[in-house]
Parts: structure tokens; sequence; C-alpha cells
């Protein structure tokens, strides 16, 4: 049985449960010290998990400190970033360079002349004045020749013709001639019927095979009324095997220019009718290399345009000067083989001056860190504490448990002598102390960041030599010296650990005694509870006879009277 009885004490009229509760009140003292105890544990824990998560955030600046890879660093410094940006590789030499660029790399372009439309034809059939296909076409005797093939292999076709031959019987003549055949009997260069715009009829002479390709050019000879396709070909300077692309008469601008772009051999050139907004001839068909410089210079055939970017031989590479010498590229970026390790980006024209530095900011930022987790851990071992306003609150045992311990009191020693550790070396910058460190009355340290950055600025090589060390002379750098002392102090055999070990042992043995003593009063309360029971039962009892026997007692009275 267990918690109070409320109706305890109604019998007897004794408050009986208020007795009970103030003897379990007594009894259960060592509990609740226990109790406070364990809390204290609990906050104490807390701390040292706090203080072991400062000590390996120490750890990593004094680690990232003890890598040279952090003292190789480098950064550009550009006059004019408008002229060129650039970036460099860690670990190369420091250096500086004037730079001139003369010229940016362009694209190569070439545009038509203007024409009133998209749909304007590029390539128009002939003006051959003839309105039936089945008119007479011939007057005399003749041979119409068609040359097929690549231009300096081509084949002759030679057609016979007759007087008083239509269109159409040529186009019968071309098409069935043994001449017009391959070793297989396949058709070489096909005939048909083709209409101008003004309806006049011509003789259309195609690739059978389809014309996009160099191997089957079509071009004929002795027939006014005919005209073949016009094979153009779009390559890049220097290229052995261009685009073919065969066009047939009655073909627009704006046609063109969407099978340029769709071709699957597409050599890098986009195609575009561009609207240059005149009042008359507004649209002109353009064409651009999709990359910059020479190599990629556009070299046209049998299309009737003018080369803009690049024309009369003007380079379209980029050419500037570093330290008075010319270089040229194909490209305004990405230019890694001028200088060693860096990478050049030009911009626009214009003169700049660019430097390659150590950039010791990481080791600047890792240093300030390093003290700041310092200063972070002595708060957290006095407990300083700040309100919601900012204001620091006065430390007490509550907020402060690792305050008073003398293991805390000895790290924080063994860290400030890290901190302070002078090597050996041939240099004005031998300790932290040299760097603009200064250790506090309050335990605290604080950097003068104008020292510090005076050091880096004026002997960069003397900073990391403090940090890194000299292996030939046998001489451990701070960063591996201070990085070693805290990790022995954050490893399992540590100090924190240790502390943290033995107060859980003791936390667990608490947990232990509560429990124990928690059942043993229990169990003490409700046999005190039932004796209290019977008590309460026992003394009612006794008040109900002694309420009867004064009963009778008072009618006794009554009757003698």
């Amino acid at each position: 049985m267990s918690g109070s009885i409320t109706t305890l004490g109604v019998g007897s009229g004794l408050d009986l449960q208020n007795i009970l509760d103030q003897l379990k009140t007594a009894e259960k003292a060592p509990i609740t010290t226990k109790e406070k105890e364990k809390t204290e544990l609990q906050g104490k824990i807390s701390a040292y998990n706090s203080v072991n998560a400062k000590l390996f955030s120490m750890k990593s600046n004094a680690l990232s400190l003890s890598l040279e890879s952090d003292f190789l660093k480098n950064k550009t410094v550009i006059s004019d970033e408008e002229v060129l940006t650039a970036s460099s590789n860690d670990g190369i030499e420091s250096s500086a360079h004037s730079i001139e660029v003369v010229q940016k790399a362009g694209y190569s372009s070439w545009q038509t002349d203007g024409v009133a439309s998209k749909e304007t034809v590029i390539y128009e059939g002939p003006a051959t004045g003839i309105t039936s296909k089945d008119a007479s076409v011939t007057t005399e005797s003749g041979t119409m020749t068609i040359k097929y093939g690549a231009l300096e292999s081509q084949q002759d076709i030679d057609i016979e013709l007759t007087p008083g031959m239509s269109l159409t019987d040529v186009i019968g003549e071309v098409n069935s001639a043994a001449a017009n055949k391959d070793e297989d009997g396949n058709l070489i260069v096909m005939a048909s019927l083709g209409t101008t715009a003004d309806g006049d009829y011509y003789l259309r002479l195609a690739s059978a095979s389809g014309g996009d390709s160099a191997d089957s050019q079509v071009s004929v000879e002795g027939a006014d009324f005919a005209i073949a396709d016009v094979t153009i070909s779009l390559g890049k300077a220097g290229d052995e095997d261009p685009m073919y692309l065969s066009v047939a008469p009655g073909t627009t601008y704006e046609q063109i220019a969407a099978a340029i772009n769709e071709a699957s051999d597409n050599p890098g050139v986009t195609a575009n009718i561009v609207d240059t907004g005149t009042a008359e001839n507004p649209f002109r068909l353009t064409l651009t290399a999709k990359e910059t410089g020479e190599s990629n210079r556009i070299v046209i055939r049998n299309l009737p345009m003018a080369e803009i970017t690049g024309a009369a031989g003007e380079s379209l590479n980029a050419i500037f000067k570093v330290d008075g010498v010319e270089y040229q590229r194909q490209s305004n970026t990405g230019i890694k083989d001028v200088i060693s390790g860096v990478t050049l980006n030009l911009k626009k024209t214009g003169e700049t001056s660019l430097g390659i530095q150590k950039n010791l900011d990481p080791v600047k930022e890792n240093i300030t860190s390093l003290i700041e987790g310092f200063n972070e851990l002595i708060s957290e071992i006095n407990g300083d504490k700040e309100d919601d306003s900012g204001d620091e609150v006065e430390s007490d045992s509550s907020n402060a448990p690792l305050s008073d311990s003398f293991d805390m009191k000895t790290m924080v020693s063994k860290l400030k002598s890290l901190f302070s550790t002078s090597l050996n070396l041939d240099s004005d910058y031998i300790s932290l102390v040299d760097l603009g460190l200064e250790i506090n009355k309050d335990g605290t340290m604080t950097l003068n960041e104008t020292t510090l950055e005076q050091a880096i600025e004026s002997d960069p090589d003397a900073v990391e030599a403090l940090f890194i060390g000299d292996a030939d002379a046998g001489i451990t750098g701070l960063g591996d010296i201070i990085n070693d002392g805290i990790t022995a102090m954050v490893s399992s055999q540590g100090i924190v650990s240790a502390e943290i070990d033995e107060a859980q042992t003791r936390l667990d043995n608490l947990d232990k005694d509560i429990q124990t003593a928690t059942e043993r009063l229990t169990k003490k309360y409700e046999t005190l509870t039932e004796q209290f029971i019977r008590l309460d039962s026992t003394i009612s009892s006794l008040n109900n006879q002694a309420q009867a026997m004064n009963s009778i007692i008072e009618s006794f009275n009554k009757t003698t009277e």
C-alpha cells in the first residue's frame, strides 16, 4: 500500500496521516540529499562534455596549423580586374607581372546583304521564259554535260540534245542515260521539273543520293534551261573535312539557316536570320563560330556572304603581353601555359599588374580561433554566463560545476604552457607571444591582430617555420606541439575522459542507492500505514465502548435521581 490514506484518523480522531507524512519526509532526507548530488553530477558531466567539445575544436585549429599545405596557399592580386581575372595554384613561388591585353579573341562571323524578308529565296531558278513543260526548248543539236563528284575528280555525264525536245523529253533522257548509272545500275543524277516564283519552268539536276557530300556535287553546262542544286561547304580554317549541304533552287534564307543549324556534321557554326531594323532590306543571314580564335575561323564556299569579324586577315586570336613578351591564344579564358601555375582570363583591352602572394588568411583565422577557443574554455570552466540582454550573470556552483576542479585547473595550466612554448629558431618569431599573444590577469588570452598581420606580411616564411618547425634541425613546430598536447587531453585516457568516467560511475552508484532506499522507504511506509490503520480502528473501537459506558452511566444517574 502506498500514498496518503485520506480517511486515516477519522475513527480515532487523531491526525495519523500527518504523523505518517512527517515520518516519511524525515526518512526521505538521505534520498533527497543523494538526488541533489545526482543533479550536481549530471551538471558536471554536461560541463565536461562541453569542455571536451571545445578542446576538439581547438585541436582542429592546431592540426591545421601543423600542416604545411595550409602555408602553401596563394592568392592573386590584380590592380584592375576589369582587364583580367586570374587564379593561381597553391605552392607556387610569389611573383609579380605586368600584363597588357592588346586584343581579345573574337568569334569568326559572316553575313549576307540585306533582303526584304526571311522568306526571300537565296538561290533563284533560271528565268527561262518556258511556260509549258511540253513546249520545245531545243532548236538545234548539242550536248548537255552534267558534271558529278568532287571538284578535283568530277565525271562527265553527256546528254545528247536534238531539235524540238521539251523539258519532259530532256528529263527522260537524263534519267535513262546509261552514263548516268553507277556500277550497280543506280541513278547518279536525278533530273526533275522545277518552277520559279514567276511561273517559268526549268530543268533541275540533283544528286540522287542527297548531295550533302563533297563526292556528290553537281553542275551543268550546255543548257541554259537547266540548273543544278548548289552544294555549299562550311568548315573551320585548316579543316580537311568541312560540312557539305546541297541547296535546291527556291530555298529561302530561313530554310538554309535551319538546315545549317540542324546538320549533324555542323562544324561549330550558328546560323541566324537577324533583323537590322533598317527601313529597306532589314534581314540578313549571319554565320558565327561557336568558339573564338583563328582555329575556328569560318571558311565558306558557294554562299553569297561577306566576312565581318576577321575580315582582311585580321587575327581572331587573343593578343596580350606578359612582362613585355607578346602571346597569342585561341581563347580569352583558361590560359594556363603562360605563367606557370596561373590561369588567366582576359576581360577587356588595357594594362594591369598581377601579383602572386602567399595567402596566410586561413592561418590567421586558425590562430585567432585557437585563442578564442581557449577563452571559451575558460568561460565554460568559470561558469561565465550571459542573460538574455547579453549582460554577464554572476557565477555560482550551479552554472560553474568545474570551477573548483583541480584537474581542470591543471589542464588550463598545461594549455597556457603549450601556448607559451618558445622554439629554438633563428627568427624574430619564436613563440605566439611574438605574434601578439598576451595572457590576461583573469586567465584569458588576448591576440593583438595588428601585430599578427604585420608578422605575416613582413616575414610569412618565419611564421610558417614557427608552426611547421624545422625537420632537418629536429625542431617540432608549434602546431604539432599544441595539437599533440590537446590530443592527450581528449584521448580516452585523458583528463576530461577520466573525470567523465569517474562522475558517471558515481552517478550510476547513486541511481542504485536512490532506487534501493526508495523501495525500502516505500515498504516501510506501507507497513506503518497498515499499523496506523489498525491503531485507528482499535482507538475507534475503544472510543465507541467508552461512549456506550458513558451512556449507561448517564442513564443510571437519571434513574437514581
